[in-house]
């Protein structure tokens, strides 16, 4: 966390990237005052929201995570635009604007924000592995701390590069790349920037600088099976073709029957006159999909489809277009052995039908 003195008060302020999942702290001590308030300003929509607190004694501490999940409800993952070439912004990271307003003083900083959560341990916007299924949409996510130029090698041979335009939490889109066997895309380290941050983990993180991101993706040309799309912990898209499994069908009834007992009893056409009815019958689907045979860092890549509350579930093209249907994944025990290769299983809940109502 950084730390700074204003007004005769010490302020302890998030450093320059957060996740809006991980707690995101500001404390202001040494001196008592009527009142502080915090205003938290999305630089893109302009949308703000702002707290005030009294002080206990000469500390006040305020937990700003839940204003900026708010900022992230309106993300619209549809709509990737995979025939754009190049970068685009993923929308999945927000640059904010925060205020510390005290009687006659304020005292701002800034901070990126993305969507997700670290854990202890981890590495954000590391060099990595992927798969490109090439018979499918498919983006890469980067991280930048500025704007900058992604070096990109299509089977061993570098073409031209990637313009990254500033800050911001990238998607490559490889439109018009023809790789047969690799794509590497590579970001250089740099000494007056930081895009990658190492596995310290206390609220904030701390920036490597020179540490290049190089991301290896490996080509699959295969051109069928369940292809599903998620948003990681590290607000990252992600992609992966699954098999189909056995697919399990529930028909669910909801409905009530009511009696209106002021009429006679008098039965027409097998029907008793003074009953109506009303009943509804709905359809539950679930999809048996797997992975075989994942080496360990692709079945912890998988695992993180179950953890995200955004799946969506390929549905083909419309106009050139790709369009996705929102899914979920099933709560499960998921359990990694110590073997070098082992199947990923999971089970997809498809949207509800609606069948037919009486």
């Amino acid at each position: 966390m950084r730390k700074s003195e204003f007004s005769g008060a010490t302020v302890e302020y998030p450093d320059m990237i957060a996740f809006a999942f991980n707690p995101i702290i500001i404390n202001v001590y040494g001196k008592s005052f009527d009142w502080v308030k915090v205003i938290i300003e999305d630089v893109q929509s302009g949308v703000s929201h702002e707290e005030s607190r009294e002080m206990y004694g000469e500390s006040v501490f305020f937990d700003i995570s839940s204003y900026i999940q708010g900022f992230f409800d309106t993300v619209d993952s549809n709509k990737v635009d995979y025939s754009q070439k190049g970068a685009s912004d993923s929308r999945l990271g927000r640059k904010l604007d925060i205020s510390i307003d005290v009687p006659d003083d304020s005292f701002g900083f800034s901070v990126f924000v993305m969507w997700g959560a670290m854990r202890v341990g981890e590495r954000f916007n590391g060099s990595r592995k992927l798969t490109w299924f090439k018979n499918f949409p498919f983006s890469v996510g980067l991280y930048s701390g500025a704007s900058g130029s992604v070096e990109v090698t299509v089977d061993g041979e570098p073409t031209d590069p990637i313009m990254l335009t500033g800050q911001g939490l990238w998607n490559l889109i490889p439109q018009d790349i023809n790789a047969v066997s690799m794509l590497v895309f590579n970001l250089p380290g740099s000494d007056s920037f930081v895009s990658v941050f190492d596995h310290t983990f206390d609220l904030t993180f701390k920036g490597l600088t020179n540490i290049a991101t190089r991301i290896e993706c490996a080509i699959d040309n295969s051109d069928c099976g369940v292809y599903l799309r998620w948003v990681n912990r590290h607000g990252m898209y992600c992609y992966w073709l699954f098999l189909p499994g056995d697919e399990t069908r529930q028909v669910v009834n909801d409905g009530e029957f009511i009696r209106n007992n002021m009429q006679s009893y008098s039965f027409i056409d097998g029907y008793h006159g003074g009953t109506g009815r009303k009943q509804r019958k709905s359809e539950n689907d679930t999809l048996l999909v797997c992975a075989p045979l994942v080496d360990g860092d692709t079945y912890d890549f998988l695992f993180e489809l179950a953890t995200s509350p955004v799946v969506d579930m390929f549905s083909g093209y419309q106009d050139g277009v790709a369009q996705w249907k929102g899914v979920n994944v099933s709560v499960e025990n998921y359990v990694k052995t110590s073997a070098s290769l082992q199947d990923f299983v999971c089970t997809i809940i498809l949207p509800e039908l609606n069948l037919q109502s009486l």
